[in-house]
């Protein structure tokens, strides 16, 4: 009978043994959030918010790792090829999932090399001018590109990014000949505006320069104007159907545990939920949303079915 008791006992050790993760409990270092785009803009601003506060939280410091380039798929591919241990993540975006459509050869693949842990933030892109600029609306930025096709150009943030698929889908749906310039950033491209190297820009961190008056905000791209600046109509009030609503997420490189992918998704999720942290997303026109892993993935491939019947009629495809 001892017998028989210390087998049962050593065969519910080996099943507990089994049943437990095979990875040491997480996090035991530092974690990495790469951030595909450059330093100062929208991305980088609430990677490091949510770095910061959650750093708190799982008692390891997240180091922010900008690596700009190619409408983000840089960044992203170095996640996607990364070691899935549950200590590096991408703070990516809808560029994502455009990437996905406007490259012939994208360097990674959304569906199977990358996992959604948490949406953070939905977010307009804000169509802007400078402040010294003679265009004021944007009924006049649709009369001065059709009065003048060659001299008019937009700045965006990048091929592959939604600001990109904004001018594109501009010129389409309303008919007007633009030159797409795409800058290295939201910042590079606000300044070109601000300088009047072009004639008007588009960029989701815009909010702060239109509140100090450095930018003039003639639209969003939302389907409806942004609580945050009420006084700028939606470009759907000019072009019936318009909506390009911006977004970032936290994604892992596909085969990281499901139980660190949880884990970092709740912490995400209390951390959107401070006082603080929902203040500071606001001034940067920002709306938290902190859904679970589940849930952003939903959301992915609704995102996905919707952009691949928008972008593919355009034909913007890139090499």
């Amino acid at each position: 009978m001892k017998l028989l008791n210390t087998t049962k006992a050593f065969l519910l050790c080996m099943l507990l043994l089994f049943a437990l993760p095979s990875h040491a409990a997480w996090p035991d270092k530092d974690v990495t959030f790469i951030v595909p785009f450059p330093p100062a803009g929208n991305t980088d601003a609430v990677a490091r918010l949510i770095a910061t506060n959650v750093s708190t939280s799982i008692g390891k410091q997240i180091i922010v790792d900008n690596r700009p380039g190619a409408g983000s798929m840089i960044g992203s591919q170095m996640v996607a090829r990364a070691k899935p241990d549950g200590y590096t993540f991408l703070v990516g975006s809808i560029a994502n999932v455009l990437n996905h459509f406007f490259y012939k050869k994208p360097l990674y693949d959304i569906t199977s090399d990358l996992i959604p842990v948490s949406q953070i933030i939905n977010v307009p892109n804000y169509i802007v001018v400078g402040d010294k600029s003679e265009i004021k609306s944007f009924r006049d930025l649709l009369i001065y590109a059709k009065s003048f096709p060659e001299k008019t150009t937009c700045a965006t943030t990048g091929v592959g990014t939604s600001t990109y698929l904004t001018c594109e889908m501009i010129k389409a749906m309303a008919g007007v000949s633009i030159t797409n310039v795409p800058y290295k950033g939201g910042a590079a491209a606000m300044q070109s505006a601000m300088a009047g190297e072009v004639t008007f820009a588009i960029a989701n961190e815009a909010l702060p320069f239109i509140k100090d008056g450095r930018l003039t905000g003639i639209a969003v791209t939302t389907p409806m104007r942004s609580a945050f600046v009420p006084n700028i109509p939606a470009v759907s009030e000019f072009i019936p159907k318009f909506d390009v609503t911006s977004w970032y997420g936290v994604f892992a490189p596909a085969g990281t545990p499901k139980d660190i992918v949880d884990d970092l998704a709740s912490k995400i999720q209390l951390t959107l939920k401070q006082p603080e942290v929902i203040r500071k997303l606001e001034s940067l026109g920002a709306a938290p949303v902190g859904s679970s892993p589940r849930e952003f993935a939903r959301y992915i491939n609704l995102e996905l079915k919707k952009w691949e019947l928008v972008i593919k009629p355009l034909n913007v495809s890139v090499d």
